[in-house]
């Protein structure tokens, strides 16, 4: 452009020549938002004494013992690496010898997890061309409601794989070989249901024509898995896996699982036929209008372990209110970036980008409110987090501040996550009466270990409260503290 005196002035690129930066900007806004909001909730959850021994306790008990290079987990009574090979731990190992704790894997948790919102806008806009769709597709994502309730349930190794597994995705279409090699094994380092995922994913990209390298991703995670469910696990858990315990009605162990597919074959069939698996489906699909199902082979991707989900014996794997929906969710982003790019690839002569767009918005937004359990969610005052204080907040911190550093405590499951950074910390009424730990009991530790009892006396069922009135009165523990909701007891002298 030239002035009146003839001179070119340089005029800076007008927004009009950058379309994706102001939806790329709202999406920004968006996050950041999304990041505030629940890293308050999950600090308050925990400060407010409303995070438990199953899973938070575990997972912050976990880290803390690597870093004191220590691998014997007490709150689940099993090697750390027995629990799951979750050799992710050790990316917070220096930030726990700088005094890290559960604040710093939820509040990471949170900002890892709204970060999966800028592969999806990436992908999106690969597929569309379309920005304003892209950031659409990005906010839903945000928006649904098993994304924010993994938030509720605080931190879990599947669902910080979550972006991980979507910037994998989202390098292997641009074929990016180098950073796909990196972000999948951030993915599978987290949990070794995630090499499932991740097999498909190479299956899939062998299908697209990268067959060598398909294959080889496929292979690699393939053996990753059966390493550890094969040979690891039972080396370290006595011959068993686990979580054998939630599959015994379909033969328990992974061979007798295997064994049931091939020989009852409807005995895992009428598992996945059922009302719950149609109201399951109906949760991850709604929330992106519906668009998964234009995509369906990205939807694979998280059939592993939605079909482990639904042939357990228990309810909690079939909902998307826990972190097991974590990897099903995954495929259905995927499928729904996947979905919405074919359709707008399909009707390109209506231009139906913008129709898609307000359809998949209008759609997290309603399903958002209705079983969401964010600020604008209708279960938001449901329990999920710790809105309140509580009167007893303070007692609660004076009991735990009673308990030396290095001692050796059984608490109850509400108070485990603020007593774990130490060698030996039990769920009572563990090690006495064995409940939740090790496998079927194994390995059983002496209550003679236990140095302190901390309990929330509010939890107490009948038996357990036998057991601790027992252990006060029979002059094993002296009571130190003690009010209408706490107790603390101190090992007596000998």
């Amino acid at each position: 452009m030239q002035t009146a005196g003839g001179k070119r002035r340089i005029v800076p690129p007008s927004l009009a020549c950058r379309p994706d930066l102001v939806p790329g900007i709202a999406l920004g806004v968006v996050v950041a938002l999304w990041i505030a909001t629940f890293s308050v909730l999950v600090v308050l959850k925990h400060d407010r004494f409303a995070s438990v021994d199953f899973d938070m306790g575990i997972h912050d008990q976990s880290v803390w013992l690597l870093a004191h290079f220590r691998g014997f987990m007490t709150v689940r009574g099993l090697q750390v690496f027995g629990h799951h090979s979750t050799l992710g731990y050790f990316l917070f190992v220096p930030l726990y010898w700088l005094g890290g704790g559960p604040h710093l894997l939820n509040v990471t948790q949170v900002v890892v997890a709204a970060l999966g919102a800028v592969p999806v806008f990436l992908l999106v806009r690969l597929r569309t061309d379309h920005a304003w769709l892209a950031t659409a597709v990005g906010v839903s994502f945000l928006l649904h409601p098993a994304l924010q309730f993994f938030m509720a349930e605080l931190f879990h190794p599947e669902v910080v794989a979550i972006t991980p597994l979507l910037c994998a995705y989202y390098c292997s279409v641009r074929r990016r070989w180098g950073w796909f090699a990196c972000f999948a094994i951030l993915a599978v380092c987290w949990k070794e249901d995630i090499a499932l995922a991740v097999a498909l994913l190479g299956l899939l990209i062998a299908l697209r024509g990268d067959r060598r390298i398909g294959l080889v991703t496929a292979g690699a995670a393939i053996a990753w898995f059966a390493a550890w469910i094969l040979a690891i696990f039972p080396l370290l858990d006595n011959g068993k896996v686990q979580n054998e315990g939630l599959y015994t009605d379909v033969g328990g162990s992974p061979g007798g699982v295997i064994r049931t597919l091939l020989t009852h074959p409807g005995r895992i069939g009428s598992r996945l036929a059922t009302s719950e698996a149609t109201r399951y489906g109906w949760h991850l699909l709604a929330p992106f209008g519906l668009t998964a199902l234009a995509a369906p082979v990205a939807l694979l991707l998280g059939a592993p372990q939605a079909f482990f989900d639904f042939i357990t014996n228990v309810p909690w794997t079939k909902t998307i209110t826990f972190h097991y929906a974590a990897l099903p969710l995954t495929a259905v982003t995927i499928a729904s970036a996947e979905g919405v790019g074919f359709l707008v690839r399909r009707f390109r002569r209506h231009d139906p980008a913008a129709m898609l767009a307000i359809g998949v918005l209008v759609s997290a937004i309603i399903t958002t409110i209705a079983w969401g359990p964010s600020p604008i969610g209708n279960h938001y005052r449901d329990g999920e987090w710790a809105l309140d204080a509580g009167s007893q907040l303070a007692s609660a911190r004076a009991a735990v501040a009673r308990v030396p550093d290095d001692a050796a405590v059984s608490a109850t499951y509400n108070m485990i996550p603020h007593l774990t950074h130490r060698a030996e910390i039990y769920t009572f009424p563990n090690p006495w009466r064995s409940q939740n730990f090790g496998i079927d009991g194994w390995p059983r530790r002496s209550g003679r270990r236990v140095e302190w009892i901390v309990a929330d006396k509010r939890v107490f069922d009948a038996s357990t409260l036998a057991l601790f009135r027992h252990l006060v009165t029979s002059g094993k523990f002296d009571v130190v503290y003690d009010n209408d909701f706490y107790a603390v007891a101190r090992r007596a002298p000998r």
